[in-house]
């Protein structure tokens, strides 16, 4: 049984692997890969073996190396042959497919080994490729396997990473949507004080009370801008009221209108003797009041008032 490497043990020999597939190792660095116990593993030079295979470039036979290669072998041109490259469809039969033997060389030798004759004729199927420049095809390859291997390497070292390390807990976040809050909407005490802040036209009116017992001791003011159209009333004193039996009506005298038909401010309804505030709803445009008139109607008011309980009432000082 072998023995588990460490990481830097299996590092070293993931390194001499590769180095075998592409360049080979030293007598010294065979016997440390063997003292890893890791000469076994084929997986390099598999991989090295598939990048030359993948990368195998067929290239052209030089410009008339066709030609001296007939002639060296005596068999004459074929007319109209192509003598700058050598396809095998134009080779002759005589010659298909000879490819002349390598030398065999049992040791060292110091003369120089006699050539032998090529046969003139040899019944071979035609051959479909063509011999390649050798070194450059191995420094190819090479360098090929050489990228190849390291990607092999990257994702060993990836896959010894992910099994070694300890394991995470692993968190489920959760994305939550934050939704802004909505704008804050001002009460009507702080919209009248922007009123008052903003217009450059605001008339500010005191309230006087009449003899009718809901306006007894009333006190407060109207405000109003022509150019907003838009105003405040502020009571403090004012009677409450049970809008089921009652409710409060303001109408708008407006100089340029009759006087008989004042603008309708609204109806509201009152629910303590303290300070309140109601905005004023004008059904039509008001562009010069000259009084405000708070009466009592029936529940949801009327078109016209008979104007028979008038509570408070408030307009420009006269000079």
């Amino acid at each position: 049984m072998k023995r588990e490497l460490t990481e830097m043990e299996l590092f070293r020999a993931q390194e001499l692997l590769m180095q075998r597939a592409t360049l080979g190792l030293d007598p010294h660095e065979a016997a440390e890969l063997a003292a890893l116990g890791a000469d076994d593993d084929v997986s390099f030079d598999l991989a090295a073996a598939a990048i030359d295979l993948a990368t195998l470039k067929i290239e052209q036979m030089p410009m008339g190396v066709a030609d001296k290669v007939l002639l060296a072998a005596n068999v004459p041109l074929h007319e109209g042959s192509d003598t700058t490259v050598m396809p095998a469809m134009n080779v002759p039969q005589t010659l298909a497919g000879y490819v002349p033997p390598r030398p065999i060389h049992t040791g060292p030798q110091t003369a120089p080994v006699a050539e032998v004759a090529p046969p003139t004729t040899v019944e071979r199927p035609a051959p479909d490729v063509i011999p390649i420049d050798a070194a450059k095809f191995r420094r190819r390859t090479r360098i090929a396997a050489a990228v190849g291997v390291m990607g092999m390497l990257a994702a060993a070292a990836a896959i010894i990473y992910v099994t070694q390390r300890p394991p995470e807990v692993i968190v489920e976040k959760q994305i939550v949507e934050v939704t802004p809050p909505p704008p804050k909407t001002p009460t009507v005490a702080e919209a009248r004080a922007e009123l008052l802040a903003s217009a450059k036209d605001v008339t500010t009116l005191s309230w006087t009370p009449t003899t009718d017992p809901n306006g007894k001791g009333t006190s407060g003011d109207v405000v109003w801008s022509k150019s907003a159209q838009k105003g405040y009333m502020r009571f403090t004193g004012l009677a409450t009221n049970d809008p089921t039996q009652i409710q409060y009506q303001l109408w708008i005298f407006d100089k340029n209108r009759p006087q008989e038909t004042p603008v309708d401010g609204g109806v509201f309804d009152v629910s303590s003797t303290g300070e309140v505030i109601i905005p004023i709803t004008a059904k039509l445009s008001v562009d010069d009041p000259v009084l405000f008139a708070v009466t009592i109607e029936k529940p949801g008011g009327v078109v016209v008032s008979k104007r028979e309980r008038i509570v408070v009432t408030a307009a420009p000082k006269t000079g």
